[in-house]
């Protein structure tokens, strides 16, 4: 995603602690203000840093509207862009959706939380389907929480704050679609998981949502790591798909580890087994080889995949 180069080299080029315009005290001041050593805040930046954008992405140029601080993009990427995307744009209800990213944006980084509350409301009144929602609105507004970390123009508890905002807002209006879909006779189960180095997990609300828009029956989900729980799940099936979300790259290995066990177990049956998530993103030739059906870089792609 967006690279600082006023950052130093620590942790790929994102920089430490200490290079950010907000912390002009001495490490051992700020230490002493936050209950935190110079190393374990370093730990926490480094973590944040390593997570927050590699999930979210950058920004979005209709999103910095009137932020002059912030060049646009040199170059566009499809994935943070969606409405430039032929099929994205064919998405029910795109332009309708694309005209709440400020709305959202204001109510995420607004110290007063009953915004995020009458936006909710907002958004269920639009009957904007939640596959559009999710692609054309929550996607992209995530990338620009990433972009404004990235930048130092917000701190930690913002954006910490601003993604489990985004999060709620998620959960509430897919959980309340997939209440009205349950009348439905479905016959599609999907099995989300995530590995332990994916540790924000608001891609694997969006994926989920997608699926529940699209008539699936979601389990898992964020809250559900790649261990045995998952081998127990899958052994009470059957499911149609078994999609993990990837935060490290270096866990490929452990990825193709697990699909192997999976293959190897009658439980397993026609199921397809999908990767995506920020790893993915960052380097899918890592993953085409450890034996996934499906190697999806956003959730667009997954969708169309699995539909």
């Amino acid at each position: 995603m967006a690279n600082d180069s006023r950052k130093g080299p620590p942790d790929g080029g994102r920089g430490n602690a200490w290079d950010t315009r907000d912390n002009e005290k001495p490490p051992a001041e700020a230490a002493a203000g936050n209950h935190l050593s110079p190393f374990d805040y370093r730990i926490l930046e480094n973590a944040i840093r390593k997570a927050v954008p590699k999930l979210v992405g950058a920004g979005h140029p209709e999103l910095t509207a009137g932020r002059t601080s912030r060049a646009l993009p040199q170059e566009i990427d499809l994935q943070l862009h969606p409405e430039l995307d032929p099929s994205a744009r064919q998405l029910p209800g795109t332009e309708r959706a694309i005209s709440f990213r400020q709305a959202l944006i204001s109510v995420l980084i607004d110290p007063d939380p009953r915004g995020h509350r009458e936006l909710i409301e907002e958004l269920q009144r639009s009957g904007l389907p939640m596959q559009t929602l999710a692609i054309q609105l929550f996607a992209p507004v995530a990338a620009y929480l990433g972009n404004l970390w990235c930048t130092d123009e917000t701190d930690f508890m913002q954006v910490a704050v601003a993604s489990t905002r985004i999060g709620m807002i998620i959960n509430h209006l897919s959980q309340s679609r997939s209440a009205a879909l349950s009348t439905r006779e479905t016959e599609r189960r999907v099995l989300l998981a995530r590995t332990r180095g994916a540790m924000h997990t608001i891609g694997v609300s969006i994926v989920a949502s997608c699926f529940r828009d699209m008539g699936w029956a979601v389990e898992g989900g964020g809250e559900l790591e790649l261990d045995d729980h998952v081998y127990t799940r899958l052994s009470n099936g059957p499911y149609d798909l078994l999609g993990i979300s990837v935060g490290r790259v270096d866990e490929a290995p452990e990825c193709a580890q697990a699909i192997r066990r999976i293959h190897s177990n009658r439980y397993a049956g026609s199921m397809k087994i999908a990767v995506g998530g920020p790893a993915v993103k960052k380097d899918p030739q890592a993953f085409n080889r450890i034996g996934a059906d499906i190697v999806a870089r956003s959730a667009l792609e997954v969708m169309q995949l699995a539909d």
